[in-house]
């Protein structure tokens, strides 16, 4: 099979071959990058396609996630339940992971198109991921713990208002960060680790934006830091100093990934010439 031959527009049933609304993604993707065709690749058709928000399967996961969110909401509240922000942590990250599993059975048949290759070095990896999401996840994690067990060390100066103990709630909520950490670990082992999925200088460079790209798009980790809020998990009525440091902890994490995602989104802004499509 020529894999530089443009992709048709197929039956979804058909094994290897991407869908009407994957051509169509993946052309619209290219367009904002500088690059204007009609027929995309069979392997950057499979690949962009597949990272859409409307890819098969996806709808089904928002709609159960919508419900699952608005349930726990209700039924937390009522019921005066420890851990409501940490069972939406976990629908938050597993939405994610979801849609990080389906663009990884497209990219596994585009891979089985190019033939098996090695992954990029590490510090390549490292860089086209970039310093900017590597030290806001790092933070996210690692400042997390510390403040969680800082909360739990200290626990609250004032009449605790609910029927179950402060731990309790702060003990869910690191619970909560881990399952958090360990989704973020399994795209981000992925990206870095993956083989380069390309066979020629197009789909190299799309190989390489899909890995500045893929971090902010499947793993974003910002939200994590509301488990680590002692301001949030124990309800203090005023921070005080480590409440402060959490306040500095969230701007911090927010700014530094919001920074990042604006490179990431700059460095993929344009694309070198090459063959990407008819």
């Amino acid at each position: 099979m020529n894999v530089r031959e443009p992709a048709l527009p197929v039956d979804p049933r058909w094994p290897g071959e991407p869908t009407v609304l994957e051509v169509g993604r993946a052309r619209r993707w290219l367009a904002r990058r500088g690059v204007a065709v009609w027929l995309p690749t069979r392997v950057l058709a499979l690949r962009l396609g597949g990272r859409g928000i409307g890819t098969r399967g996806t709808p089904g996961f928002a709609i159960v996630l919508a419900v699952l969110w608005t349930l726990t909401g209700v039924v937390f509240k009522r019921n005066d339940l420890p851990g409501e922000a940490a069972v939406l942590a976990v629908l938050y990250a597993s939405f994610h992971v979801a849609r990080w599993r389906r663009a990884q059975r497209r990219d596994r048949l585009a891979e089985s198109l190019t033939g098996a290759t090695a992954p990029p070095p590490l510090r390549v990896a490292v860089r086209q991921v970039g310093w900017w999401y590597l030290v806001s996840t790092g933070l996210t994690f690692l400042g997390g713990a510390a403040l969680c067990a800082a909360a739990f060390l200290t626990g609250p100066r004032f009449t605790w208002k609910h029927w179950y103990p402060p731990e309790v709630a702060i003990g869910v909520n690191t619970v909560a960060l881990a399952f958090a950490a360990g989704a973020t670990a399994l795209v981000l082992g992925r990206v870095v680790r993956g083989p380069v999925i390309a066979e020629d200088a197009a789909s190299h460079a799309v190989d390489g934006a899909l890995r500045t790209l893929d971090p902010y798009l499947f793993a974003p980790t910002a939200p994590y830091v509301v488990l680590a809020m002692p301001v949030y998990v124990v309800d203090w009525a005023w921070p005080g100093p480590l409440g402060w440091i959490s306040l500095a902890y969230l701007v911090t994490v927010f700014a530094l990934q919001l920074i990042g995602w604006l490179l990431a989104r700059r460095r993929s802004r344009s694309l070198p010439p090459g063959c990407y499509g008819g």
